[in-house]
């Protein structure tokens, strides 16, 4: 076993992250379930919080909406801090004795919520799990918008680091960028241009703010971007996110009560990049599974080379799809026209091929998959076979579904292709009213047994 590594784990433990718990799921969220379930619990709240992938305000011409963040207690919130703001986006860190056990989260954010007043609606709320009961929190981050001639929408997104590369110091870039690139994807994917601004979130020892502030502020140079230092949470405890807004002119494609039969999603990069990410990973855990992997063929080289390109893509922002997305979206204010128009969006990341189980949900439609690309095939096949991931189909924040008609979608496949994407056409639409996904070839290689159980009915 490699000594760097396991200390480089110690520290980041002592730091109160969670350094290795994502590797099985590639994810370090609540499950999605569990959270609706929890959240479907809670009654006579001021605060209305919701699991929506995005938020999304009207644009004021030449207005800049304000943001105005609170951290609170999880168990004790200093509710004097509270703020008279109708819109907010959340970010909770719940242990995980809490975050896996619906009733116990539901009875969580319940009494939680009571210690407010001032109503309030929550659509973007990201919850995070950890294994240290110092580092909960809770974090709002309003919204205050102000009036104006309405010319197109902001559209806000929050996210918090979950996978990143634990043989990189604490202090490496590599952390904020990917917890920032994150943020800032769902708002490309919903085909914002202009505006955009990102505040970070983040908490570490006073001897390392310094060098987390350069390594914001590099970010922001590298790309142009307003990205607003609020400061440390002040917890004392490891941790990276951010809330992203940025704007467009146009409207938003997410009109999923307009999808018809036979219309075609486009996958635009290919599933199952993170499965090199955690294999690598398991490598660096125990020197012994480099024999094991290469005995099936898979070289260590060719898995290094695939998690570095893995990590490049999570902390690089990907702004040509918002232009291409743009691009195929009305003027704001006008209607949708079916046959020029993208109609609807939705993100793929760690989901993988469970994305579609939830966009069959959105649009209350069949969807019929006839093309399941995967990145790194064998690598992919390799750790369902040992039970080393649940689900291997997990992706890059880069990964995304896109609805069309038939006579856009290759067009909107060639422009993607143009910039460094590798998109498909990965199937279609089929008749409305019955959700349910239903994939001819065999997707269940890439699938381990846990992941089939705890969602039993989304694949056939």
């Amino acid at each position: 076993m490699d000594q760097d590594f396991w200390d480089l784990v110690r520290e980041y433990s002592q730091l109160g992250f969670d350094p290795l718990r994502w590797i099985p799921t590639c994810s370090n969220e609540v499950d999605s379930k569990i959270l609706q379930y929890a959240l479907n619990g809670i009654k006579r709240s001021s605060i209305k919080l919701l699991a929506n992938w995005f938020d999304a305000f009207y644009y004021a011409d030449g207005k800049i909406p304000e943001l105005t963040r609170r951290v609170y207690s999880l168990s004790d919130p200093a509710t004097e801090k509270e703020v008279e703001i109708k819109r907010a986006l959340s970010l909770f860190r719940i242990h995980t004795e809490i975050g896996d056990d619906p009733a116990a989260l539901s009875r969580t954010l319940q009494k939680f919520l009571t210690h407010f007043h001032s109503k309030l609606l929550v659509k973007k709320n990201t919850m995070i799990l950890t294994s240290n009961h110092d580092s909960q929190f809770a974090l709002f981050d309003y919204i205050e918008l102000h009036r104006g001639d309405k010319v197109g929408f902001t559209a806000a997104n929050n996210s918090a680091l979950q996978v990143t590369d634990p043989t990189l110091k604490p202090e490496s870039e590599t952390h904020s960028n990917i917890a920032l690139t994150t943020a800032i994807e769902n708002l490309n994917l919903l085909g914002c241009t202009s505006g955009f601004r990102v505040f970070p979130i983040y908490d570490a020892p006073s001897k390392m703010l310094d060098r987390i502030g350069i390594n914001l502020d590099a970010y922001a140079s590298r790309y142009n971007l307003a990205v607003e230092d609020y400061s440390s949470l002040k917890i004392g405890k490891f941790f990276f996110g951010a809330t992203a807004i940025a704007n467009t002119l146009k409207e938003l494609p997410i009109r999923y009560d307009q999808i018809e039969e036979g219309m075609k999603i486009i996958l635009s990069n290919k599933f199952g990049a993170m499965s090199a990410v955690s294999l690598h990973m398991l490598t660096e855990m125990d020197h012994d599974n480099i024999a094991n992997i290469e005995r099936k063929g898979i070289l260590l080289n060719v898995l290094s080379a695939a998690k570095d390109e893995t990590i490049k893509s999570l902390s690089e922002p990907h702004f040509s799809l918002g232009k291409i997305i743009s691009k195929y979206c009305p003027n704001f204010g006008l209607d949708f026209d079916k046959h020029a128009h993208i109609i609807a969006v939705y993100p793929v990341s760690t989901d993988g091929i469970f994305a579609l189980e939830k966009l069959a949900q959105l649009t209350d439609a069949s969807i019929v998959i006839n093309d399941v690309p995967m990145k790194n095939e064998a690598i992919a096949r390799y750790v369902t076979e040992e039970f080393l991931m649940e689900n291997a189909t997990s992706s890059s924040t880069s990964c995304h579904l896109i609805v069309a008609a038939e006579n856009i979608a290759n067009l909107i496949v060639e422009e993607l292709r143009k910039t460094n994407f590798d998109p498909t056409i990965i199937g279609s639409f089929s008749k409305k009213g019955t959700p349910h996904v239903e994939i001819e070839n065999n997707v269940n290689q890439y699938l381990a047994l846990k992941a089939k159980m705890v969602r039993p009915n989304p694949i056939r």
